[in-house]
């Protein structure tokens, strides 16, 4: 079994996609961490979560990273995608004039209102951002959950993606 966690309207092929807005077509809906509660352990041989982890406080964050750890067989893989708030910050210090067109409006990365109605608290979004990564933070929560031989994942070309962007970064971790 292979499941992709905050799907929104980015479903993979061959993945159950599983999302807990009921407009969303989704496979399944449901919460995640309720769903992956009702999994027994080691059946699961991946999971993929795309700019979903951001979306929970960092305790919750945890509980879903060590939950997936748990449900996941031996070498089963775990991909977790976020918003890279390091790379976003480093571009509004040092005053950028890039700016990313989402939702057909212009979001400036020199702009402080800017950055925190798309990346910080995503307020242009039903469920807004309640934590904040980047590489180092990724991989220690990571870490934390038990996860091993953690890989960046290529934010520009990976598969799973929606789209590549610098704005983004990602591990894949393995269950030992």
């Amino acid at each position: 079994m292979r499941l992709n966690f905050g799907c929104g309207a980015y479903k993979l092929a061959g993945y159950t996609n599983i999302d807990a807005d009921p407009e969303v077509d989704a496979d399944v809906h449901a919460e995640a961490l309720e769903f992956l509660d009702r999994l027994t352990a080691g059946e699961v041989a991946e999971i993929y979560a795309g700019h979903f982890l951001e979306h929970l406080e960092r305790p919750a964050g945890l509980r879903f990273l060590q939950e997936c750890y748990r449900v996941l067989a031996p070498g089963g893989i775990c991909g977790i995608v976020v918003p890279d708030t390091r790379e976003v910050l480093k571009r509004y210090v040092n005053l950028s004039i890039e700016a990313l067109n989402f939702e057909n409006r212009l979001w400036y990365f020199s702009d402080l209102d800017d950055v925190c109605d798309w990346i910080l608290y995503s307020t242009v979004q039903p469920s807004r951002h309640l934590w904040a990564y980047d590489e180092f933070t990724l991989r220690r929560i990571m870490q934390e959950a038990g996860f091993t031989d953690l890989a960046r994942i290529d934010r520009y070309r990976d598969p799973r993606l929606a789209d590549g962007a610098f704005f983004q970064c990602g591990y894949q971790g393995v269950k030992a």
